[in-house]
């Protein structure tokens, strides 16, 4: 939704407008915070700082959107956002992956549960050319420029793909390596795995099973 309220809006003539008024009737599904980037690989983030998930070195909350100026300090260019309600990921140019804000189970890949409150490269990711994030409430997923798929954050219900029966959480992105043996047979085919118990895997699961730990094909025709 903050996507359709300020797409083709640049953020300062639309603040210009907007500093009169309350901020809060111009975002009102952008609660507890939005993440947005723009042509040109400048990120803004507004709303509730907990954990520092605004990206900008504190927990004060921000009533217009506010420039993330880190990426110019670690010389990143943006071209790939995704944001969870906690915590938010950015892909940059050159291939390195930044995470920041809440880092509980691991879901910023440093290796800890600790809070980031400014964008911070993912090192153990350093050898990595990502091209690509997906962020769940706290798992992230990122995927090469060879198709890799790599994932770190909360392990429940099988929801990183490592086929495990321990549902541990991933503190440091690891490889998911049954979609690597998979990989010149997954383009533009539909994988899926984690809980299932409400049929959100769009396939059925055997019988006294709730999950699936391992990526399997879901038949739907994506052409």
């Amino acid at each position: 939704m903050c996507d359709q309220v300020l797409r083709g809006k640049p953020w300062n003539k639309y603040i210009q407008r907007t500093r009169q008024r309350d901020v809060s009737s111009r975002f009102p599904l952008c609660f507890p915070s939005c993440v947005r980037r723009f042509n040109g690989g400048s990120v803004y983030s507004v709303g509730c700082a907990l954990g520092g998930k605004l990206g900008h070195g504190t927990r004060t909350d921000e009533k217009y959107p506010r420039l993330i100026e880190q990426f110019r300090t670690l010389n990143i260019q943006p071209i790939v956002v995704a944001a969870s309600a906690w915590y938010a990921v950015v892909v940059g140019k050159d291939g390195r992956v930044c995470t920041w804000g809440w880092g509980r189970y691991g879901c910023l890949g440093h290796g800890n549960e600790e809070c980031e409150y400014v964008p911070k490269v993912v090192e153990a990711l350093s050898s990595v050319k990502a091209v690509y994030v997906a962020t769940g409430d706290y798992s992230t997923f990122i995927v090469s420029r060879k198709g890799d798929v790599y994932s770190f954050g909360c392990g429940e219900s099988s929801s990183l793909g490592h086929n495990t029966t321990i549902e541990a959480n991933v503190l440091s992105p690891d490889q998911v390596t049954s979609l690597q043996s998979m990989n010149e047979k997954v383009s533009g085919k539909f994988y899926a795995f984690g809980a299932g118990d409400k049929g959100q895997l769009g396939s059925e699961l055997v019988a006294q099973e709730s999950e699936r730990g391992t990526p399997e094909r879901v038949e739907i025709d994506l052409s």
